[in-house]
């Protein structure tokens, strides 16, 4: 399988500052990922957790919860370790296309991961979550999506970037970050695509219940 372009290993420190200046309105997008945690416990696994930024989070809306957690990046699962609240999560280092735990959960989760995917290795993690997933689990995944008409995506494209530099990022890494999605395009799905991957897989509904310019929040129920 192809490698995610993008790593983290040099921001793991600064990553969660770094998130909120970046996702154009990240309270409502990181608060409508974890609205859908059951809150009586229950088996979570998050995919590409970083730092335990929405780990956190989860944790606090369902604290009986046992949580897993899989990252391909040593610094990122530092910075999460490193964390007292986070003391009862599991930890997984390794690229969760090759790693993945032998048990069924009753949620699983994500965000801001599956756009460094090809498609063809989103494919098929979609098929190994559902099959992951207890009778009636759930699917959520927070992610950047691109319209697909170039005219749009341009104008999406503006939108973030005047989102990034009134959250206070630099200009420079406004810039990059702009550079970094238009080189990345080919990884990146569409809202659509996304959800024709998740039917096809299986899935009996799904939802887009969050959608804000590049963002957007899906559920799918098993």
């Amino acid at each position: 399988m192809e490698k995610a372009e993008e790593h983290f290993n040099n921001t793991a420190k600064n990553y969660e500052n770094l998130i909120e200046k970046i996702v154009s309105d990240h309270k409502a997008f990181f608060n409508q990922a974890v609205s859908l945690v059951p809150d009586n416990g229950g088996d979570i696994l998050e995919l590409g957790s970083g730092t335990g930024y929405l780990t956190e989070k989860i944790i606090e809306r369902n604290p009986g919860a046992s949580v897993t957690c899989i990252d391909m990046t040593p610094e990122m699962i530092d910075v999460a370790m490193a964390k007292q609240n986070l003391e009862g999560v599991e930890f997984i280092l390794g690229d969760f296309r090759e790693k993945w735990p032998d048990k069924k959960f009753d949620m699983i989760i994500s965000t801001l991961c599956f756009h460094h995917l090809p498609d063809i290795d989103r494919e098929y993690i979609i098929g190994k979550i559902r099959d992951s997933l207890k009778d009636n689990g759930i699917f959520i995944n927070g992610d950047v999506f691109k319209a697909g008409d170039p005219t749009l995506d341009d104008m999406l494209n503006d939108r973030w970037e005047k989102a990034m530099i009134k959250n206070g990022l630099s200009t420079e890494q406004t810039s990059g970050m702009i550079d970094k999605r238009k080189a990345a395009a080919k990884y990146i799905d569409t809202p659509e695509g996304f959800k024709e991957k998740l039917l096809k897989a299986g899935f009996e509904k799904v939802f887009c219940f969050y959608s804000y310019d590049i963002y957007g929040v899906f559920a799918a129920f098993k």
